[in-house]
C-alpha cells in the first residue's frame, strides 16, 4: 500500500515505505499473561482514589482510579496506562 511517504534514505532498508518494517511489539507490547489463580474468597471493595490495592489476577499492586460500568480502574503505584479488572479479583493482601 502506498501513502505517499517520502522514500527512506536509510542504508539498511531502502524501501520506499517507511512503516512497512515496523513491528507491533514495538508500538503496543502485548499484556503480561493472566495468573492462573482463584478470587480472594472476600473481595475488597475501595473506594478511595489513590489507594493500595492488589490485583490478584495480574499479581500487580496498583492505586484505585474509580469504577465504571462494573470495573475497577487501577493505575501501578510508580505511574503509567491504567488498566480495569473485576472487583471479585481485587484484594488488600498479596496473594
Amino acid at each position: 500500500m502506498r501513502r505517499n511517504f517520502p522514500p527512506c534514505r536509510c542504508a539498511q532498508c531502502g524501501d520506499s515505505i517507511p512503516e512497512s518494517r515496523l513491528c507491533a511489539d514495538a508500538i503496543a507490547p502485548a499484556a503480561p499473561p493472566a495468573r492462573r489463580v482463584a478470587p480472594p474468597s472476600d473481595p475488597y471493595r475501595p473506594f478511595i482514589i489513590g489507594e493500595r490495592v492488589f490485583d490478584v489476577r495480574s499479581g500487580q499492586w496498583g492505586a484505585f482510579m474509580g469504577w465504571q460500568q462494573g470495573h475497577i480502574f487501577l493505575r501501578p503505584l510508580t505511574g503509567g496506562v491504567e488498566w480495569d479488572t473485576e472487583p471479585r479479583w481485587i484484594s488488600t493482601t498479596e496473594q
